[in-house]
């Protein structure tokens, strides 16, 4: 036992965390369990609950065509009750002999042709990593027989010594693996989308920007960040207008959503049209889809920035406004209007209604849409439909 705490151990703890960062370094750690265990083999399991299956395992110290003999016909017929690994607890080390009888278990296929012959025995150790209701992980290692004996106590304790380790790089392979999944997922989804965004956390700071917001960055000179990462406009004279903004987006949800706000280039001179939508809830007590998988990227995201050219006019069909928000067809075409950057008296004369009936239109936009102010209506609808925008 001492030896393995003063060899064996630190050398297992640094190959662990090293799979807690990178799931490909799993098996690594999982090869070097047998020697400081009695030439152990084992298994990591993953059991579905919905399914009552283990669709995913990782072995270790056995032979590799045993390997391929449990996936194709022994993991079928393993004695074992899947559905007992929900009740072991968290972070317990037991014999597998709380889980099967031993006597029920030599009676077996699996124990004859699989166990037996690699010197596993019916009370080898077991402990349960993780359990969310949803899976479980359960680490399985069996010492060879010739020396697990005289020593099960001390192979026991070794694995005490490595659980709440063992636990922990589960966590952070789980919210890491989580993590970067979302991260992917939302940059994704920011390319698909016909206009520059940039995703900002509750400081300003910039987080992730699709390949529109980069070339504002970069070539137009639209907006920048400054030495802490905070997004703000290139052109200092419209920064304040921006913070305010950016402000009122990264308020609680009571506050009133952000106005539009106009950016010039410092390279080119061109206009432009910028939204901050908030990446939150919008009732205290109601937390949404959209919010959730935000704080599965990272908790403090809460604005996402919305930038197109001014002469570019951004334009989102009536047709979709329409179905998203269940307008009239003729209060659809009008916020389409005000979206694409025309006043009401310039709607009133192109579509020929007179202003009272164009107010009246906009008065029942906002009560459907439940929001207050023309930019609110705005900054509403193109944080929703914004993906099916043109230019």
């Amino acid at each position: 036992m001492r030896i393995f705490y003063e060899k064996e151990f630190p050398r297992l703890l640094d190959m662990l965390y090293d799979s807690a960062l990178d799931p490909e370094r799993w098996q690594a750690f999982l090869n070097a369990l047998p020697g400081p265990f009695g030439g152990a083999r084992g298994i990591l399991h993953f059991y579905d609950v919905a399914t009552a299956t283990t669709p995913v395992f990782r072995h270790f110290g056995d032979d590799p065509g045993l390997n391929s003999s449990y996936a194709k016909h022994f993991h079928s017929i393993n004695p074992y009750p899947p559905a007992r690994l929900e009740t072991i607890p968290v972070g317990k080390v037991i014999y597998a002999s709380d889980l099967l009888d031993p006597e029920i278990a030599e009676r077996t296929e699996f124990y004859a042709d699989f166990m037996r012959p690699q010197g596993i025995t019916t009370d080898h150790l077991g402990v349960s990593l993780h359990n969310d209701g949803y899976g479980v992980t359960l680490l399985s290692i069996a010492p060879h027989e010739s020396v697990y004996r005289s020593n099960r106590e001390t192979y026991r304790r070794q694995l005490a010594l490595l659980v709440p380790h063992l636990m922990r790089a589960i966590e952070i392979n789980r919210v890491t693996t989580a993590a970067r999944t979302a991260q992917r997922a939302l940059g994704t989804g920011l390319d698909a989308l016909r206009l520059a965004a940039f995703l900002v956390d509750g400081t300003g700071r910039l987080l992730l920007a699709n390949q529109k917001a980069e070339d504002l960055l970069r070539r137009d000179s639209v907006l920048c960040t400054d030495r802490s990462k905070r997004l703000r406009a290139a052109n200092c004279a419209d920064n304040a207008a921006f913070e305010v903004a950016m402000m009122r987006a990264l308020r609680p949800p009571t506050a009133l959503a952000t106005q539009p706000v106009r950016l010039t280039s410092s390279a080119s001179g061109r206009a432009f049209v910028a939204w901050a939508v908030p990446m939150r809830s919008e009732r205290p007590n109601g937390p949404n889809h959209r919010s959730e998988f935000m704080l599965g990227l990272r908790a403090e995201a809460t604005a996402l920035v919305l930038v197109v050219a001014a002469e570019c006019a951004l334009s989102i069909p009536p047709e979709a406004i329409q179905a998203a928000f269940k307008l009239s067809a003729a209060e659809a075409r009008l916020v389409s209007a005000l979206i694409a950057g025309r006043t009401l008296a310039e709607y009133a004369r192109a579509s020929g209604h007179s202003r009272n009936t164009v107010r009246n239109q906009l008065a029942s936009a906002l009560e459907k849409t439940d929001t207050r102010r023309q930019a609110e209506l705005v900054t509403a609808i193109v944080g929703t439909l914004g993906i099916f925008g043109s230019r």
